[in-house]
């Protein structure tokens, strides 16, 4: 008896205390949160199951693109403490369900080792942390953004529907005979060789507009994201395939499948891509006469914000069709549709993402001095400028920073062709008036005093004193008849007519010098003449179709006016053409 009653007042007392501790719990919440948060991580720490792809001892893996603390980066091939394997990561995932709805995958924290050196890099902090933002967006060019980062999917299922897969999915084309330049092609050059094997199989997949197959490669979900990122960074021609994909992943963290996503351009793609050619080639021909990739490099941007216009509301605004097709798009469009354009003029340009007050992409180009940023979209306003046109990083401090990949393309450090170019809004230098923009044009008028002799001769080519001219040696000479001239009545009596006559005056001549002589009414049209060539309109007015009708690259002009007994100006003309 004595023992049942002492079990009795155990079990009171028992309960006695549960009901304390639910008193306890119920006013003080966290600690609930507390035991709970530790009876959970006891259990998982016990449930046997594999680490997540990219946990601390998992080999292969590297930092998720955009993950929260990583900018999302692999070091370059070759660097210290890489040997293209990739890094050791410690990452904690939100699992999710098991059915085959789709759950997104995000790594919640990510700690990576030291990192290759990004010097002269606006990488600076790696993920930009928008509440300190310290950058300085000029008013201007705020919210002339729209890139949207790569968005991945993922679904995780049992391994048994893995093996499912496997055993019955194809790989596609894998693309294992592919080639890429990395002086084109960067992004391929950053990551790691597993992750360069599904790069071109994405690749080569995505060109045989081959949607879904299984990876060519045991590959993790990071290493995925960046070969991916990768051939969407590198190929803009790939305009069919949407910066978005999915894929379903086992508990151990190995991806089973990749399923890409297609645009409405896929549904017709061979006249897609006839259009989106085409339009890159009306972009491109206006390059023709033009030689240094420089000069290449600055019509293809003024062409290119010519004719397109900034639209957050554009279809299809992450692709380059967007921009080079419908003459609408955000940065994205902008970025790809350059890159695509000097691509096919074969100067390496790259596509940059990163943040410039919200999300943003731009480009670099490399040309023979160096590397330099440029951003059309903010280029594109009202007017068009060049003040995001080949510049340094350093130029690029205070409103851009790279992020992702992007920060291991190279620094942007060349000057040779920085600031070259005058905004519309500004008044040109009178230095060089007559330049056809990206060529090296110049214009020289100069007044000599009447002779004793006030013939109205048509030999050129001598020296009058106070003249400019001079004599370009090893080139044949051409004196061109005077075309107006004689009588008061065949004068040259207006600007306009100037030009013409000027232009009529080289047109048929395909030597290196060309001299002409032309006679115009009076001084006041002198006047107006030097003018002209002083505010540079006799580019547009004969010299740039001089050119582009005889394919030159440059075009010096020397302009002597000598007054005449008769008030007339006889004018002598020397053009050096290269």
């Amino acid at each position: 008896m004595r023992i049942v009653e002492k079990v009795l007042y155990g079990l009171g007392g028992l309960l006695a205390l549960m009901l304390l501790f639910i008193a306890l719990c119920h006013y003080n919440p966290q600690l609930a949160e507390q035991i709970g948060g530790s009876l959970a991580a006891n259990t998982e720490e016990n449930d046997g199951a594999v680490p997540e792809a990219g946990v601390e001892g998992n080999d292969g893996a590297v930092p998720e693109a955009g993950a929260e603390g990583n900018d999302g980066a692999v070091p370059e091939a070759g660097a210290e403490g890489n040997d293209g394997a990739g890094l050791e990561v410690s990452a904690g995932v939100n699992k999710g369900s098991s059915t085959n709805s789709d759950v997104l995958v995000r790594n919640t924290a990510v700690t990576v080792g030291e990192l290759p050196s990004a010097e002269n890099t606006k990488s600076a902090g790696g993920a930009y942390d928008a509440e300190n933002d310290k950058l300085q967006i000029p008013q201007k060019v705020a919210g002339l953004s729209g890139y949207i980062p790569v968005k991945a999917t993922g679904t995780e299922i049992t391994q048994d529907k893995a093996d499912e897969i496997a055993s019955e999915l194809s790989k596609g084309q894998t693309g294992e005979n592919l080639t890429f330049d990395t002086e084109i092609y960067p992004y391929y050059g950053i990551i790691n060789d597993t992750q360069k094997a599904v790069y071109r199989q994405i690749y080569a997949n995505a060109n045989a507009e081959n949607k879904h197959f299984a990876p060519v490669q045991d590959i993790t979900a990071n290493d995925l994201k960046n070969a991916f990122t990768s051939v969407v960074n590198d190929h803009p021609e790939l305009f069919w395939v949407e910066t978005a994909y999915k894929y379903k992943y086992t508990p151990k963290g190995s991806v089973a499948d990749i399923t890409l996503v297609f645009n409405i351009t896929a549904n017709d793609l061979d006249a897609s891509k006839a259009e989106f050619e085409a339009a890159a080639g009306e972009i491109t021909d206006e390059t023709y006469g033009y030689y240094t990739d420089y000069e290449k490099e600055k019509i293809a941007h003024d062409t290119l914000i010519g004719r397109v216009k900034y639209d957050a509301n554009a279809p299809m605004n992450q692709s380059a069709y967007s921009a080079l097709v419908y003459g609408r798009t955000v940065c994205a469009g902008y970025a790809r549709a350059f890159q695509y354009v000097l691509q096919q003029l074969d100067i390496p340009c790259y596509y940059v993402t990163g943040y410039a007050g919200e999300d943003h992409a731009w480009n670099i180009v490399k040309l023979d001095d160096g590397y330099y940023n440029v951003d059309s979209t903010w280029d594109d306003t009202n007017p068009n400028t060049y003040d995001y046109f080949n510049c340094s990083d350093a130029d690029y401090a205070s409103d851009h920073v790279r992020r992702d990949l992007s920060i291991y393309l190279p620094p942007c450090n060349g000057n040779k062709y920085s600031g070259l170019e005058v905004n519309p809004s500004e008044t040109p230098s009178t230095d060089t008036t007559a330049t056809r923009p990206s060529t090296t044009t110049q214009t020289t008028a100069t007044t000599t005093q009447p002779t004793t002799n006030q013939s109205t001769s048509n030999q050129t080519g001598s020296n009058q004193t106070g003249s400019n001219q001079t004599t370009a040696a090893n080139t044949d000479s051409i004196t061109v008849m005077t075309v107006r001239g004689g009588g008061d009545e065949n004068y040259i009596d207006n600007v306009d007519d100037y030009f013409n006559e000027c232009f009529a005056a080289m047109i048929d001549k395909d030597s290196s010098t060309i001299n002409f002589d032309l006679i115009i009414t009076d001084k006041k049209l002198w006047d107006k003449i030097y003018k002209a060539y002083d505010k540079g309109e006799c580019q547009e007015g004969y010299i740039d179709r001089y050119l582009v009708e005889k394919h030159k690259n440059a075009c010096s002009m020397y302009v002597e006016a000598v007054p005449r007994t008769d008030g007339s100006y006889l004018l002598r003309h020397r053009a050096v053409i290269n």
